[in-house]
């Protein structure tokens, strides 16, 4: 995968006591190999050897880039990275080479590793968010670590600059769908309200032959779609065509759809298929307005790079282990469980149309709900585990996810206050009863992938306290 949307600095420091000659070979080559998985790369040619070029060249592009990788092609000294840390204000990727001279009685040739660690604990004694990479350019397991690295600093990047249109207001007694303060401060949302009303105008003003052409790859990937009245088909491809647009505009990143009850009373169709094909598209849409499960499904989404899905918890299987998860309709056509796929129906309790029909795929699955604690400061849930190969369980989109071993609290295995009820030992009812307890909102994001370990990281970085489910 190539990350077009990260725009990634990269510096290699170098000490001229050092084998500058094979240093230069490994700064060639990790520019090369940096440029490969990153498209927007804005990297210095040659080494950086005093901290003076290393102002110099982070004054180049301040304002300009997402994330810094510093290379310690050879040692230096701490200043280094507490120069560029401090001018261009963004997190860092630490990156050390393996020790070229492996012979005995040899000197060091490049003491990167050593660098690395002096700026490892220079860049936690300055509160920067980093991580390490280690490896020579080129290598897989090098390759695998950067990809990582860069989905999770896009998905940090998310967190810190996230733009989400509200589509309509949350319904009624959905206090948890609008963020308070505290949350918006925190995760730095920017949100834009478009009213109902006008979009659907916008969007019954839509020329019938445009919307044709937006339903002929409906037709091809969604079976059924014909046994539905016309009205309600080409209604969806209007406001499909009309919300991308409006979306385009406001340069939002994702979409909170107040998906009822004026969908149905005043626009005559159902949001589902719309929130769908936004969803497989790239544009994370939740339901009922809800700004955090956008998000929640938009960070997913930058660390699997596939669909995510967001539903409701409906159902606990205590001897299979396992909980359900279902919305009306909503889920990507890309997520279907074959040889079924998709098919076009109506939603089950207005019965009008039209929505998804299908059940989830088999796969690992992460779970990840960014919510609000009591007090309004945001929190965060991680879970995952395995759907199950099942047909559709219930009338919309849904699936049976057997949930793994639960997680002990971060530390206990230290400190030694795990309990025996913790781990596979834990009822699964006692599990939910425990999330129910502590108010986590009822909207749960989920996306195929095993990524809960990223999701801790990143949580971290961004200060974030973590429940495992």
């Amino acid at each position: 995968m190539v990350h077009r949307d990260l725009r990634v600095g990269f510096m290699g420091f170098g000490r001229k006591t050092f084998d500058t000659a094979a240093a230069e070979r490994f700064l060639a080559d990790s520019i090369s190999f940096l440029t490969d998985h990153a498209t927007a790369v804005r990297a210095v040619p040659t080494l950086v050897t005093d901290v003076g070029e290393v102002a110099a060249a982070a004054a180049e592009m301040e304002c300009e880039i997402d994330l810094l990788i510093a290379q310690f092609t050879t040692f230096v000294d701490g200043r280094f990275i507490e120069t560029a840390a401090h001018r261009l204000g963004v997190p860092v990727v630490v990156w050390a080479v393996r020790e070229p001279n492996r012979g005995t009685r040899q000197r060091l040739a490049l003491n990167s590793l050593t660098g690395a660690n002096l700026a490892c604990h220079a860049l936690t004694r300055a509160g920067v968010p980093f991580q390490f990479l280690f490896g020579n350019p080129g290598e897989p397991e090098t390759a695998e670590r950067l990809e990582s690295l860069l989905r999770l600093f896009a998905a940090y990047q998310r967190l810190r600059g996230f733009k989400v249109v509200t589509l309509g207001d949350a319904p009624d007694g959905f206090a948890f769908s609008a963020p308070g303060e505290r949350a918006r401060a925190k995760l730095c949302i920017a949100v834009e309200r478009m009213d109902l009303a006008e979009v659907f105008g916008k969007a019954q003003a839509v020329p019938d032959e445009v919307a044709d052409r937006q339903l002929r790859g409906v037709r091809e990937r969604v079976r059924g779609v014909e046994r539905l009245p016309e009205d309600a088909v080409r209604k969806f491809a209007k406001l499909r065509a009309v919300l991308k647009q409006e979306l385009e505009r406001a340069g939002a990143d994702a979409v909170a759809v107040r998906c009822w009850p004026e969908f149905f009373t005043e626009f005559g169709a159902a949001a589902c298929s719309t929130v769908s094909a936004l969803i497989d598209e790239g544009v994370m849409a939740s339901c009922e307005a809800d700004v955090l499960g956008a998000l929640s499904m938009d960070v997913l989404s930058r660390l699997t790079g596939g669909a995510a899905y967001l539903g409701d918890l409906v159902e606990v299987d205590a001897s299979a282990g396992a909980v359900t998860f279902w919305h009306c309709g909503a889920g990507a056509v890309s997520l279907a469980r074959q040889p079924d796929g998709a098919a076009a129906g109506v939603h089950p309790n207005r019965g009008l149309g039209f929505t998804l029909e299908f059940g989830l795929k088999p796969g690992r699955v992460t779970i990840f709900r960014i919510g609000e604690g009591p007090d309004g400061t945001p929190r965060a849930l991680i879970g995952a585990g395995t759907v199950l190969d099942e047909p559709q369980r219930f009338l919309g989109t849904s699936g049976r996810v057997r949930l793994d071993p639960e997680r002990p609290p971060r530390g206990s295995e230290r400190d030694g206050t795990v309990d025996a009820v913790h781990g596979a030992d834990r009822p699964l009812t006692a599990r939910i009863t425990r999330l129910l307890e502590a108010g986590f909102e009822p909207h749960y994001a989920l996306a195929y992938g095993d990524v809960a370990g990223a999701l801790e990281q990143l949580c971290a970085l961004v200060g974030l306290d973590v429940t495992w489910m």
